[in-house]
């Protein structure tokens, strides 16, 4: 079985560029996704390589956890582009569309939390105390709630929020740029002895 290692979006792509040549071989192949740039990536990345494995005989056991990646990435860039602006032109008062992005919020974190208990038990074993995309969504999330449930109880007053939208902001941004590792290329690389490397 050829074996496609995968460590980053251009591999992804290329894959889809060549997979007509590829397809037509007439070995199977195993494309284990190592990882990913970033969290922000994942959507698109997922968008690539799901109709590449749904359409052929090849096999991605990360898939899924690729899948759990591209749902937090989204649910993120929808705060990013969708509420923080909300935030930022609104900070000087506490209007209705200030107060509906704290309700999205609050919900945000609600969702954030699932997702990455989702990812979490995707990846099992391979998982570390430190992974820094879990530790990073489980801050964001409580930054979020923390942030919401302040201004939704008028617990807190206009300088307490200009004071944490900016690093709001800033840990959104961090989330996004976060590398995503699914699986150890040593591994990966023992489950084939017939290696396809395009690097």
């Amino acid at each position: 079985m050829m074996l496609y290692q995968i460590h980053s979006h251009a591999q992804i792509q290329d894959l889809q560029a060549r997979s007509d040549e590829l397809g037509h071989s007439n070995k199977s192949m195993l494309v284990s996704l190592v990882s990913l740039e970033s969290v922000r990536i994942a959507c698109e990345s997922y968008a690539l390589l799901r109709p590449l494995i749904m359409e052929s005989w090849w096999v991605c056991p990360q898939l899924e956890i690729l899948s759990d990646v591209a749902g937090l990435s989204l649910e993120i860039q929808k705060l990013e582009h969708d509420v923080l602006p909300q935030l930022m032109v609104q900070e000087a008062k506490l209007e209705r569309d200030a107060l509906e992005a704290f309700l999205l919020m609050k919900n945000s974190a609600v969702a954030l939390l699932h997702m990455r208990k989702s990812f979490k038990e995707a990846l099992g074993v391979l998982l570390r105390e430190d992974y820094l995309v879990t530790a990073k969504v489980k801050k964001l999330s409580k930054m979020l709630k923390d942030i919401a449930v302040h201004v939704l109880k008028g617990k807190c007053n206009i300088v307490w929020l200009q004071e944490r939208v900016p690093l709001l902001v800033q840990l959104v941004t961090d989330v996004l740029e976060t590398p995503v590792h699914f699986c150890d290329s040593d591994e990966s690389s023992d489950e084939s002895s017939d290696e396809y490397s395009d690097e």
